[in-house]
């Protein structure tokens, strides 16, 4: 079984076409309810696909690995797959860190390069669509080698890509982004919100519900994905001063 994250469809797309190499299957890990039970999954195979949040996993998926919702059964191979703009910083030790109370360890990692969705700080921006397509045309062989890997139950294996300064950015660096940057207080829907409801339906942790006008409120429970703010299609969903002018990511579609 692959268990998944996704805010605006990156890592989605990277489960569902590594299940297809697998002939394995996955889920969301926002609607799992029951995962691995004991000699589960294929063959006692267990995938983790998530985006890099802050050089780490989102927030909500570090709350899943750590909850009673992820029974790996003892000695499972799991490998984890981190969907990232460039790189993961140390990503990948702090999730074996997370599994080390499950008796199963991280047997594997892997780094795949996707789009950029981050836009929440001056700097930040969506890729332009010459280096999108790049990064998705680059996804699918890079992704049919992970395959290859997991297929073999290759294990020890970090096939990432850390960048520069990793442990400052994952150990600094990403502390500071989750207290001080992660949170959904700066969020606003423009005037020109028709309370289509897209923002809602979008956001994986059900953060958002509609006033009676159909506009929407956030109810402070975010992982910070952007799903919102990428998903609407008045173009009016803000973070603050700090989305103005920026562009927005339509997702993947069909391109893996």
């Amino acid at each position: 079984m692959i268990y998944y994250f996704s805010g605006t469809g990156n890592s989605r797309a990277v489960a569902l076409r590594l299940a297809a190499l697998l002939h394995d299957t996955a889920a969301a890990m926002t609607a799992a309810k029951d995962t691995d039970k004991p000699g589960g999954g294929k063959e006692g195979c267990t995938g983790l696909v998530f985006p890099v949040y802050a050089w780490g996993p989102p927030l909500f998926v570090e709350q899943w690995l750590r909850s009673d919702a992820f029974r790996p059964a003892a000695g499972s191979y799991v490998y984890a797959v981190c969907t990232c703009g460039d790189d993961i910083g140390r990503t990948d030790r702090l999730t074996a860190r997370l599994l080390q109370p499950k008796s199963c360890g991280l047997a594997a990692a892997f780094s795949i390069a996707m789009p950029n969705t981050y836009v929440a700080l001056p700097g930040f921006d969506v890729d332009d669509g010459a280096t999108a397509r790049h990064k998705l045309e680059a996804a699918g062989p890079r992704l049919e080698r992970v395959a290859a890997a997991i297929k073999r139950r290759e294990k020890g294996v970090r096939d990432v890509v850390p960048g520069a300064f990793p442990w400052i950015k994952t150990h600094v660096l990403r502390p500071l982004f989750n207290r001080l940057l992660t949170g959904d207080a700066r969020f606003r829907a423009g005037a020109a919100c028709v309370g289509c409801g897209a923002c809602a339906k979008a956001c994986p942790v059900g953060n958002i519900r509609p006033d009676a006008g159909g506009r929407p409120m956030w109810q402070h429970r975010c992982t910070m994905c952007l799903a919102c703010y990428h998903a609407c299609p008045q173009g009016c969903i803000g973070y603050g001063p700090f989305t103005r002018g920026k562009g927005r990511y339509p997702g993947p579609g069909n391109a893996l």
